[in-house]
């Protein structure tokens, strides 16, 4: 069944346009306010995209509040919905002078600048092919090794870093948790759970390890070697910018937290 959320959502935009029930029936096409009625009751199955995409218009949303909608209802965006944002932000990220790239809400992989890719060590094709993959975040916690030979940890700070693999799971659950009914995350899951490793430690992390004190930060510390055998220990403060016309989207930035990070982007 439709979640209330979504429907109070839409009730809450109804009456705050002034609206009436029968007003946005007819804006849709419906001939009565029956079907309408249930959506905002969440009596009935979540609507389909095209279905959503006619409320937004009969509720005249702008494009901020139907990115709210969105992401409320757990609508992925669209293929076309990320070419205008990548378009929109391309440069942004390319200009970056450390490692940056945009992610959605589900943690799909979109776009990433040239230093994300030569911090991670993807290969060339790899980076070309990320908006077309759209990879989910939660994949690289256990299938690091076909596009990264890197080791990674993840934490609050310096003091408090924890393996890349559990943490990621474990950010995971918690951060993801109110979209368990959602349709893209059971297939997620489910895909990745053919993973015995994935399987292993989706079962054992458990939301009471989860320390994460800030939503949008986290301190990383990467270590690789280059092309010239060198070691490098790179550390890093992360934060995550979302989107204020879409918040479905968002942009996650990398800042040098150590003489090794600055050196390391400052040669790319």
């Amino acid at each position: 069944m439709l979640t209330a959320t979504l429907g109070g959502l839409i009730k809450d935009y109804r009456i705050k346009k002034r609206l009436s029930q029968l007003e946005v029936s007819l804006r849709i096409g419906w001939k009565d306010t029956s079907r309408l009625s249930k959506i905002e009751q969440g009596r009935v199955g979540k609507p389909t995209r095209p279905t959503v995409d006619k409320i937004i218009k009969a509720l005249e949303l702008t494009n901020q509040e139907a990115g709210e909608f969105l992401e409320e209802g757990g609508y992925l965006p669209t293929d076309e919905e990320i070419k205008r944002v990548i378009s929109k932000v391309k440069d942004r990220i390319d200009s970056w002078p450390c490692a940056c790239y945009l992610i959605d809400f589900s943690w799909r992989f979109l776009y990433a600048n040239k230093n994300t890719s030569k911090l991670y060590q993807f290969p060339d094709q790899f980076r070309k092919d990320i908006p077309s993959l759209k990879i989910s975040l939660l994949q690289f916690a256990v299938e690091p090794d076909k596009n990264m030979t890197v080791k990674i940890w993840k934490g609050d700070d310096p003091e408090s870093l924890h393996p890349f693999d559990a943490a990621q799971i474990l950010q995971f659950k918690i951060e993801q948790h109110s979209r368990e009914a959602d349709r893209w995350y059971r297939n997620l899951v489910a895909s990745l759970v053919k993973n015995d490793a994935f399987r292993k430690l989706w079962n054992n992390v458990v939301p009471q390890n989860y320390h994460k004190k800030m939503l949008d930060y986290e301190y990383k510390r990467v270590i690789l070697t280059d092309e010239h055998k060198e070691e490098w220990t790179i550390d890093l403060h992360v934060t995550t910018a979302q989107f204020i016309d879409d918040s479905r989207f968002s942009l996650v930035m990398y800042f040098p937290a150590n003489q090794q990070a600055t050196d390391f982007f400052t040669n790319s």
